[in-house]
């Protein structure tokens, strides 16, 4: 896999996910109340599948922020103008060092050679190579702290509830409709919490008075009713998978203090005034304990710092009426935003391939003896129906050895280059005009068209030296690849040896069909064993 698949998809997801990050923290502040916690809980989860699912869709907004100096289309445009916009303010800096020494300095040139490492490779490998070692690092602490987490609830753990309690907790389960997990005493605990992904279990404080225990069986239930251990391993991922992102560090905290609170909702509801205070009160012990897993680990908790606490305690006490209509309007607004945030990618429409003519015009056959007699050959192919070149305005040169041609016509933007014997039979061509080669694979499917443009490809052989398509015997799909608006199909033609089971020679063309119909690049002869060893 190439380094730019990873670095689009992280680039894209942190530019999209800082984006809306930054919106949350105006509609937690401002929108909190009509809006609702579960509502603003959802919303966090959309940002965390904008923040982990490699998704890109076609977007033909995207197509004009494509920096023309940015020449690898699987560079899609967003990573292309930050490597562009970098490049460019390294060479800035490097002529303001230069004008500062009055001379070339080797921090200039240092600094050239890291310019050139964004188009060699270099750097965007060893950056990867820095980002992997994060990926890994982030993950094995939160492995380890999970771990140590859970070995020293264990080595703590007294006994299962059970008597009057247990028989609270059961009652309290049908309640709320969800199927009893394990509850086990613990100490020291500072608060109860909710422990594990895959096999749950709740940790009790053994020094839980029990008016608490209701109340803190509750609010551990209403967690695990909510799938909250799952939320908790998302932000995990988040975190590891971007870790250099500040704002998502930020985003896994605020989304913790958001899923508690949306688990107080639950708590609370149907509960009078009395209860919602004794609630809160649960809350505030809780709280002195001042003890607390961290963001790294898998476990709900009840502690929280003063101002997340103070958030809290109103919410339940002076919880308002949560608007409906306006709740259901912005979380169809944010499924959309998300549906946005993908589109991504350049917009490349399938072509309809344009109609093709199966009888073109030959190449009059004719010997060559001469470079001037083998240029006007050259221009006779590249003006022929099926290369459809403009020649107006090139420099035309040749050199003839061991009796082949080597005919070159270019000007400052391409080049085109043609192989061919004495005989005038072609071995080689290529329109250095077209931008196949920088062009990126498509999913378009071209089966229907394949007949037709294998029989176009036979007609071309011919119309260059008639019955020559007599030795493909063959043909094989290769792939299609687009550019902008010009696409791209490449096909292989094979020749058998005599045994007619193995391959002696193939036949490599690469054919245009939008805007316009023509082949591009055509090498006959090439014997089997370089294929796909990137020779013709």
């Amino acid at each position: 896999m190439r380094t730019a698949v990873l670095y689009n998809f992280l680039l894209e997801a942190n530019v999209m996910a800082s984006l809306a990050i930054l919106l949350m923290i105006l509609i937690r502040k401002f929108l909190r109340k009509p809006l609702g916690n579960r509502l603003i809980r959802f919303a966090w989860l959309l940002v965390a599948i904008r923040l982990l699912c490699p998704l890109a869709l076609p977007n033909p907004a995207i197509n004009e922020i494509r920096s023309a100096f940015a020449q690898d289309t699987a560079i899609r445009p967003i990573a292309g103008q930050l490597q562009v916009r970098f490049t460019d303010a390294v060479e800035s800096v490097t002529g303001w060092v230069e004008n500062l020494a009055g001379r070339r300095s080797g921090i200039a040139d240092g600094m050239n050679a890291l310019v050139d490492s964004t188009y060699n490779g270099m750097l965007s490998w060893r950056l990867m190579q820095l980002y992997l070692l994060g990926v890994m690092a982030v993950s094995l602490w939160f492995l380890l702290s999970n771990l140590r987490f859970r070995r020293r609830l264990r080595a703590d753990r007294i006994e299962p509830i059970s008597g009057k309690l247990e028989e609270q907790y059961q009652a309290l389960c049908a309640e709320r409709g969800v199927k009893p997990i394990p509850v086990y005493f613990t100490d020291p605990l500072p608060s109860a919490c909710l422990v594990g992904v895959f096999r749950p279990y709740i940790a009790l404080p053994l020094t839980a008075a029990p008016q608490e225990a209701a109340m803190v069986l509750t609010h551990e239930i209403c967690h695990y009713k909510g799938r909250d251990s799952l939320w908790g391993l998302v932000r995990l991922a988040c975190c590891a998978v971007h870790w250099f992102n500040p704002l998502v560090w930020l985003a896994a905290g605020m989304s913790r203090i958001d899923t508690e609170l949306a688990c107080d909702d639950r708590v609370i509801h149907g509960l009078d005034t009395a209860q919602r205070l004794a609630y809160a009160n649960v809350l505030v012990l809780a709280a002195s304990r001042r003890m607390a897993p961290g963001v790294g680990v898998l476990a709900t908790s009840m502690t929280m710092t003063s101002r997340s606490l103070k958030t809290r305690v109103n919410a339940i006490l002076h919880s308002g009426t949560v608007k409906k209509g306006l709740a259901l309007t912005a979380a169809l607004v944010a499924c959309m935003a998300l549906a946005g945030a993908f589109a991504t990618a350049e917009y490349i429409p399938m072509p309809e391939i344009l109609k093709i003519n199966p009888s073109g015009a030959g190449i009059e056959a004719r010997q060559i003896t001469s470079e001037e007699e083998a240029i006007a050959y050259a221009k006779v192919l590249w003006q022929s129906e099926y290369l459809a070149e403009d020649i107006a305005g090139l420099d035309w040169g040749v050199e003839e050895i061991d009796g082949v041609y080597y005919v070159t016509a270019s000007n400052e933007d391409f080049a085109l280059i043609a192989h061919f014997g004495g005989d005038g039979v072609v071995s080689y061509l290529h329109n250095g005009l077209s931008r196949y080669d920088y062009a990126s694979p498509t999913q378009e499917d071209v089966e229907d068209q394949k007949q037709e443009i294998t029989q176009y490809l036979l007609n071309f052989v011919d119309a260059l030296r008639p019955g020559d398509s007599d030795r493909i015997e063959a043909f094989h799909f290769e792939s299609e690849t687009a550019y902008t608006d010009q696409f791209y199909v490449t096909f292989i033609g094979y020749t058998y040896a005599q045994n007619e089971t193995q391959i002696d020679t193939y036949s490599l063309f690469v054919v245009q069909i939008s805007p316009v119909v023509r082949v591009v690049n055509y090498a006959i002869g090439i014997p089997q064993s370089t294929l796909y060893s990137g020779v013709g």
